[in-house]
């Protein structure tokens, strides 16, 4: 517990949008490199830009413009679900104190989603379920698919998703 006293608050990003985003890719707060760049899925160890090409059979993008542009044409959002939290280096396991984004009120403000894809299957436990739930409760929301998905992370791997197809095969039904 003493690095989380010594641990600054870690602040997340603005959701990155697009005209009519139909797909909201959520994660928990983005991890060291991301913040220091101030990129979503910085780090080569994620696998998200892999998968996602490979879903999209287009070639992998080189810089972040190209990244925002590629999102873009697929009608892909990028947020995440903790606004802030304490969290010593860029584990998820170790955020304290998190602070929840708003994410009902995010989908009130973009009926245009329809789908939530939770980056991690510990994050659907953690958050994903209960965004489900809330989502049961606004008619104008029901209509909303939350999808258990695995970790595009590089720690993954050590979970039997190394290969990346199998990792792209179980995140193909965010197009469904």
């Amino acid at each position: 517990m003493q690095d989380d006293i010594n641990s600054p608050r870690a602040y997340g990003f603005e959701p990155l949008l697009c005209d009519e985003p139909r797909i909201l890719i959520l994660g928990t707060l983005p991890g060291g490199e991301s913040l220091a760049h101030q990129q979503y899925y910085y780090s080569s160890s994620n696998r998200i830009w892999r998968v996602l090409c490979q879903l999209t059979w287009e070639s992998p993008p080189i810089d972040y413009p190209q990244k925002k542009a590629f999102l873009a044409r697929h009608h892909i959002a990028l947020w995440d679900y903790y606004e802030s939290a304490i969290r010593p280096g860029s584990n998820d396991t170790a955020i304290r104190d998190g602070r929840p984004n708003d994410i009902i009120a995010f989908m009130i403000q973009h009926p245009t989603i329809k789908v939530i894809a939770i980056n991690g299957f510990g994050k659907y436990r953690d958050f994903g379920a209960q965004i489900k739930k809330k989502l049961a409760t606004i008619p104008a929301l029901t209509d909303v698919k939350v999808l258990r998905l695995p970790e595009t992370s590089g720690c993954n791997q050590n979970y039997g998703w190394s290969d990346l197809n199998k990792l792209s095969a179980e995140w193909r039904q965010i197009f469904d």
